[in-house]
């Protein structure tokens, strides 16, 4: 009876162990490729300003809280060019019902925006650059009443 070649038999299960982990590496890489926003990293603080603001960078460095509203007219445009199958989670380009607090800034229009809710620089924050921790829902519940919400 011949004997079928099996792979190796030396440390066999370290072999295998080996390729699962390798297999399982892959798949973990390529489901961060899938879903990593596409094109340049924009957001980064030496980034181009004019991929999202109406005005050049040493205009924005003279007044920082101007800069926060000086915004290309078609940001969510922008936005979606890199992350649109994310999709909003909040409706944006309308006015808000309600007064909303300067820690979330609102497009020179007064519109909410990406950047209403999201760091667009890389600040620190927590997941997804939110710029109040939603893990209760408080980035929610800054502007809206929990009634509204379910």
């Amino acid at each position: 009876m011949e004997e079928r070649w099996r792979g190796p038999r030396i440390g066999s299960r370290r072999v295998g162990w080996a390729l699962l982990a390798l297999g399982l590496l892959v798949a973990l890489l390529a489901g961060r490729v899938a879903g990593k926003p596409k094109g340049e990293n924009l957001h980064r603080p030496d980034g181009d300003c004019l991929a999202c603001h109406s005005t050049e960078r040493e205009t924005l460095d003279r007044d920082r809280v101007a800069a926060r509203t000086l915004l290309a007219a078609d940001l969510e445009e922008r936005c979606f060019v890199c992350h649109d199958d994310e999709g909003p989670s909040h409706h944006t380009g309308i006015r808000p019902r309600k007064p909303v607090p300067d820690m979330l800034p609102l497009s020179g229009e007064g519109l909410i925006t990406c950047a209403t809710c999201h760091f667009m620089h890389g600040e620190k924050s927590w997941k997804d650059f939110v710029r109040v921790d939603n893990s209760r829902g408080g980035l929610c519940l800054t502007c809206h009443e929990l009634a509204e919400l379910e």
